[in-house]
């Protein structure tokens, strides 16, 4: 997959409750960020924006630009919702998330976003983020990220492949909102889906599993296997630990390496999860079916390892040879035997 902007991971902001962190973007960086913690912050501590809000609450919350390039630069200043990625952890960058029908309070459209703000070189610019709550009262927390990105020029370099290549510097603050001082709101998992599904051209067979709560799933682990119905053999085995999933999301937990050939069938996943070491548990088993026509499909679009296949036709050439030799020398041991 050929991204149009090339993303290296830069310093990490504000580790406490949420690991929220910085992303940035290109080789050299010229500019940096803070946030204007108000009084409502429920931990100064924490570098990233934790607060503590009420129904129908209008606030407008800063973030500080500062720009030590020698030219001016601009800057987009956007708010996106908080989703899990498909490797099991928060993200909080994603323009086009995939929103859970259990999201009631969508953190995204609560908040203004800026563009083209102007920071001339050498200075600090404050930029302001309205936040807008809903009048009906929640229960939990609304979790996002704050994205402050640096425009690039519009000419672009070609690299030795012939893609286009465009590097942009980026950072992200967290902006976590509640209406308690305390989030009493548990976890709780539901799998949504289970069957076949192509991951960045690998075929693997997935478990849709759901965070339908406002909370973050800590410590996730995850254990599962596939059967073939009626056959206890285990087809796909994996497990996968230290997993967090943000507060009304959902995302794709994938079984096995994915570089074998789908075969067409009826199976059974078994998945068992926990959190917080044990806290919370949930044991699900679901039936599900892989039709000749999807299997068809994704294997033909696949990366997929050649299965190894024997080969009885230089089997039994060998073994004729071996035979064959086994037999000359037994004939010439019984030659000399006689000549004796």
């Amino acid at each position: 997959m050929i991204y149009k902007k090339q993303w290296i991971l830069g310093f990490i902001l504000g580790l406490v409750t949420l690991s929220l962190s910085i992303v940035a973007y290109a080789e050299k960086n010229h500019f940096s960020v803070n946030a204007e913690l108000p009084s409502n912050q429920l931990d100064q501590k924490n570098t990233f924006f934790d607060l503590k809000m009420e129904p129908g609450q209008e606030q407008t919350v800063y973030v500080n630009i500062k720009n030590d390039d020698k030219i001016e630069h601009k800057y987009d200043v956007i708010t996106n919702l908080a989703t899990t990625s498909d490797n099991g952890s928060i993200i909080y960058n994603e323009t086009t998330p995939r929103l859970d029908k259990s999201l009631s309070f969508n953190i995204a459209d609560a908040t203004t976003n800026q563009k083209n703000v102007v920071v001339k070189a050498n200075s600090t610019k404050r930029v302001g983020v309205t936040i807008e709550m809903p009048k009906k009262s929640f229960e939990g927390i609304a979790l996002g990220g704050i994205n402050i990105l640096q425009q690039v020029k519009q000419d672009k370099k070609k690299s030795s492949s012939g893609f286009s290549l465009q590097n942009q510097f980026g950072y992200v603050i967290g902006l976590k909102l509640q209406e308690q001082e305390t989030n009493t709101v548990k976890p709780d998992m539901k799998l949504l889906y289970a069957g076949a599904r192509q991951i960045n051209g690998y075929n693997h067979i997935v478990a849709q599993l759901q965070n339908l709560r406002a909370v973050i799933m800590e410590d996730l682990k995850v254990s599962s296997y596939v059967t073939k119905n009626g056959d206890s053999k285990k087809l796909f085995k994996t497990t996968k630990e230290k997993m967090r999933m943000a507060p009304n999301s959902n995302f794709y937990y994938a079984l096995g390496e994915g570089q074998k050939q789908l075969k067409p069938g009826k199976y059974t996943l078994y998945l068992n999860a926990d959190s917080e070491k044990g806290k919370y548990k949930w044991d699900f088993k679901k039936e599900f079916t892989i039709t000749a026509q999807k299997a068809r499909k994704l294997n033909k679009t696949a990366v997929i390892q050649p299965e190894k296949v024997t080969n009885w036709w230089l089997v039994g050439g060998l073994v004729a040879v071996i035979l064959a030799l086994l037999g000359w020398i037994i004939w010439l041991l019984r030659k000399r035997h006689k000549e004796d």
